[in-house]
């Protein structure tokens, strides 16, 4: 099983791979592959290529009019929602046969049930989220060191291997696809719940519930700044 992750990149798409590593000891090691971004064709050709897949795209997967439901539920937990994406949307188009997540017709939110990914191997996420619910706590922007820390942190202590830079070394788009890829495998192993309207599209996270809101306390250390002279 192949477990991916794909974002959005400056009008192209980012893809992660994620392999299990079996060991004779636990944890499970996650090995990353990492792709040069391209196109939705391109990307839809190599996942199709690869047998036994999971999808996580992080961007909306369908062109819906106004606010969704559940990005409302992102926005009150402290996330903000991503924006549609052409190259997204013809990447999901593409995917179509390989099936979509369809969340349970009852309620906003919920559990995946467990199996979830053999009917829809595709699914939205928000890579941003993905973090958050992964430390059940707000994070930095990613345009900040400390985001960054966290992330690639988080992902070193999930397991996620990369042996060609350690992470480190990776762009943010390429942090964001293997947050997103942890995420299709969470998803695969039935450890991940979905939030928003059922009829309109739904956003998968990892883990087995949602906080009702992402505490923003300890996001970033306080630091002295001084005040500049006042000036007519």
């Amino acid at each position: 099983m192949h477990y991916c992750g794909v974002v959005p990149a400056y009008g192209l798409l980012q893809l992660v791979m994620l392999e299990e590593v079996r060991r004779p000891e636990p944890p499970i090691r996650l090995g990353a592959v990492f792709f040069e971004p391209g196109t939705a064709r391109q990307i839809a050709a190599e996942l199709t290529a690869l047998g036994e897949v999971v999808v996580a795209i992080g961007a909306p997967l369908t062109d819906v009019a106004g606010a969704r439901a559940c990005d409302d539920l992102l926005r009150a937990r402290g996330v903000v929602p991503a924006r549609p994406e052409p190259a997204a949307q013809e990447l999901a188009e593409a995917l179509a046969p390989l099936g979509v997540f369809q969340a349970p017709d009852h309620g906003q939110e919920g559990p995946v049930p467990d199996g979830a990914f053999r009917a829809g191997s595709v699914f939205e996420t928000n890579t941003d989220a993905v973090f958050f619910s992964l430390q059940r706590r707000r994070l930095p922007a990613k345009r900040h060191p400390q985001g960054m820390r966290l992330r690639i942190a988080e992902l070193s202590e999930d397991q996620v291997l990369d042996d060609d830079g350690d992470l480190w070394q990776r762009r943010i788009e390429e942090i964001d696809a293997a947050g997103a890829a942890l995420c299709a495998h969470r998803y695969a192993v039935g450890h991940a719940s979905w939030l928003g309207e059922p009829s309109e599209g739904v956003v998968v996270l990892p883990g087995s519930s949602i906080p009702a809101e992402f505490s923003p306390d300890g996001v970033l250390a306080p630091v002295e700044r001084l005040q500049l002279p006042p000036v007519d």
